[in-house]
């Protein structure tokens, strides 16, 4: 687990959100999860390479130490 988290999101329609979220409920599964299983299996199948690392946004404050993100999770 990395030291240090940066959560990035993406938007989506609200009627797809919601149908999102229905199913997911029914199949007794987080968003986040379910989502992420099937962008795995896309970029898999495109054959998109793993980055070693990712690296952090931008900083809009000055921050005296930055630690390397290793995970990023995207929040709808």
């Amino acid at each position: 687990m990395a030291k240090r988290q940066t959560r990035r999101s993406i938007s989506v329609k609200g009627i797809t959100y919601q149908r999102l979220k229905n199913y997911c409920e029914d199949q007794n599964m987080s968003v986040s999860g379910y989502l992420e299983s099937i962008i795995a299996e896309r970029l898999d199948a495109a054959d998109v390479p793993v980055p070693e690392k990712v690296e952090p946004r931008p900083s809009t404050q000055k921050e005296p130490h930055r630690e390397e993100i290793i995970s990023q999770h995207f929040t709808f």
